[in-house]
């Protein structure tokens, strides 16, 4: 489409320069030309709104899911107060404790993924260590 409109202003350039006067035949091309112009800035405009229009779509579903998504995560938060998050390091595994119970002097958990007994020695001081004993729930 735009090259088409190139040619012919191309064209209605051509005419004008070859005139000293500018003849009818010239100024209806002009007009044709602009009145293609106007057709072709419609269709771009009207495109630009569909996509526009389309965008803020995608971004209120967006927005949606990312309300449902961080609502799930608070709820989430809400339910670990209370508990102390120990990493085993045997396997990495997170394992939570009850704060209460860390209240004791010395507190053994078993990591719910490799079986290893940690040793909690102080509620301050949350490293858990390995205990002698590896104990295995089969």
């Amino acid at each position: 489409m735009y090259e088409r409109l190139r040619r012919e202003i191309s064209y209605v350039r051509g005419l004008l320069e070859g005139n000293n006067t500018v003849d009818r035949k010239s100024l209806f091309r002009l007009v044709d030309v602009l009145d293609e112009l106007l057709e072709a800035t419609q269709h771009v405009e009207a495109r630009l709104r569909e996509l526009e229009d389309y965008v803020e779509e995608i971004d209120d579903d967006l927005n949606e899911l990312e309300l449902a998504v961080y609502e799930d995560t608070d709820e989430y938060d809400e339910d670990l107060e209370g508990f102390v998050e120990i990493v085993c390091p045997e396997c990495g595994e997170e394992v939570l404790v009850d704060e209460e119970d860390l209240d004791d002097a010395e507190v053994e958990v078993l990591c719910p993924k490799c079986n290893t007994v940690l040793v909690v020695e102080d509620a301050t001081d949350i490293e858990p260590r390995r205990s002698g004993v590896n104990e295995s729930l089969t």
